[in-house]
């Protein structure tokens, strides 16, 4: 069958530029027990083979990309207890102005980026953005005071801002709707990874290169994580894929390929971002699921805030009890965190694309309930206890809404798709609202000087996470009476 010609700026006409060959709406196929391992296993040999290529590039460099950046926005909490804090002599709420700088530069590049992207090139944009937060996290070896950390954070913010949203911009332009959350669960798990491995790079750093070449173990951590990435970038510039409506026969994908990518998923798959227009400007500020998606992202990032008291809790027993916890000790306790993290992701994200068929609410639910009672907990019970295990078990909690957040991405990808800017100015409003939220919120509920006690922040952040699962539950049943109405006016219609 002959390429439908492309056009622009028509989510409203998507569905009527398919070539047929799948549904405009994607059709509930009767599914296997291999479904529930893997999607692909259950497609046609063309479809399993063009997914197979799809995942080989947008995850593969997603979870590589995901996974760097992760290790360079973490390694300075990390390094800040290895360390730096006594070298630097960083004794005052420094690291939380550090954090904050960082945050702000997100902020401010997120909306510009992400836009920017709808009408760019991702194979350059991306890996050009990668390159240079890679020479920031390098400069980091080398900074001296504050000052110089307040600089290298914010300028590594601008070059990392948009990026996970570009990357998820990207999939929800190539998967349907139950290949989604399975495979922005996988790259968000890099986001757990990435620290994780983070915590064991310097304690190896400290262990095996403290004072080589005059340079702190914490210094060492930043050198390495500038070579990893670098090794990640140069595959990119020659394979990362466009969105299907503008991608070109290469080496990777065919064109009859890519013409089956546009037609599983019609929606996104022959709609191009042309000139921006007005309609698309009102249908970002006027669409109510947009915000409540936004309000979802704030109270997931106030929820993430008590799993960052867990080191200085263990750092702060020394205090009490003098050697209680060496530096190793300290980066590789509080590595199960993301762990648990990593488990929880995945069991969320299976469980939405299988047997709850897509719908993504009963897992955010989940998540924001178990974290507001874990929060109560831990500000209602004594910080140093005589038995540990409790808190330690509390610590390793505290994620559970945090790791439903891949619903949430999802969610917005589902709900606005066919239309290229909407989708991508809402998908870069959920990390507008996280960064905002993660740059105010600790320099008065989470200082460090407060750490690991944060009676407040820790009451706070459980209100935060019920709300989450209110403005969840909120979101579901307005949708579910949007469609039911949409429903009985298709049956009037096809009555009379």
């Amino acid at each position: 069958m002959a390429p439908v010609s492309l056009e622009d700026n028509v989510p409203s006409k998507a569905s009527e530029l398919t070539t047929r060959i799948f549904p405009a709406i994607e059709e509930e196929r009767k599914t296997t027990w291999r479904h529930f391992f893997w999607d692909a296993w259950d497609k046609t040999p063309d479809e399993r083979r063009l997914i197979f290529k799809m995942d080989i590039t947008l995850m593969t460099f997603g979870c590589l990309g995901t996974f760097i950046k992760y290790i360079d926005r973490s390694n300075l909490n990390t390094a800040f207890v290895s360390g730096m804090k006594e070298e630097m002599s960083l004794y005052g709420n420094e690291l939380n102005y550090a954090n904050t700088a960082y945050s702000v530069a997100n902020i401010i590049g997120l909306w510009p980026v992400s836009i920017a992207l709808t009408r760019s090139t991702p194979r350059y944009f991306i890996p050009l953005m990668e390159t240079g937060w890679t020479i920031c996290t390098l400069g980091q070896a080398f900074m001296r005071t504050p000052l110089q950390m307040y600089v290298m954070r914010f300028l590594l913010g601008l070059f990392e801002t948009g990026h996970w949203s570009s990357i998820i911009y990207l999939c929800g332009a190539w998967y349907q709707k139950r290949e989604l959350s399975r495979r922005i669960a996988i790259m968000n798990c890099a986001t757990s990874i990435g620290p994780m491995f983070s915590s064991y790079l310097q304690a190896a750093a400290y262990t095996g290169l403290n004072g080589v070449h005059g340079l702190s173990g914490w210094r060492w951590l930043f050198i390495i994580d500038t070579v990893i990435s670098v090794g990640i970038i140069i595959p990119q510039f020659f394979f990362y894929p466009d969105v299907p409506a503008r991608q070109q026969p290469s080496i990777v994908f065919s064109e009859a390929e890519i013409e089956l990518a546009r037609d599983r998923n019609p929606k996104e798959g022959r709609v191009k971002q042309g000139a921006f227009t007005w309609a698309q400007a009102k249908r970002c500020v006027t669409t109510p699921d947009i915000f409540l998606l936004w309000l979802i992202s704030v109270c997931n990032s106030v929820a993430h805030l008590p799993s960052d008291s867990m080191a200085f809790w263990f750092k702060a027993w020394n205090t009490i009890k003098p050697g209680s916890y060496t530096v190793p000790q300290i980066n590789n306790y509080t590595t199960p965190l993301g762990g648990v993290t990593v488990i929880l992701t995945l069991v969320f994200a299976w469980s939405s694309d299988t047997w709850l068929k897509g719908r993504r609410w009963p897992m955010l639910v989940v998540g924001g309930v178990v974290t507001g009672i874990v929060c109560i907990l831990l500000a209602a019970t004594p910080v140093f206890p005589q038995n540990k295990a409790f808190r330690w078990f509390l610590y390793y909690n505290t994620n559970w809404a945090f790791a439903a957040n891949t619903m949430f991405w999802s969610w917005t990808q589902d709900t606005l798709s066919g239309d290229p800017l909407t989708r991508s100015f809402a998908s870069a409003g959920l990390n507008v609202c996280s960064w905002t939220t993660i740059a105010v919120v600790p320099l008065f509920a989470f200082k460090t000087i407060d750490q690991p006690a944060v009676v407040g922040g820790n009451w706070g952040t459980a209100g935060m996470a019920f709300l989450y699962a209110i403005a969840a539950l909120t979101l579901a049943h307005i949708q579910y009476k949007r469609e039911n109405k949409s429903l009985e006016a298709e049956v009037e219609t096809s009555s009379t």
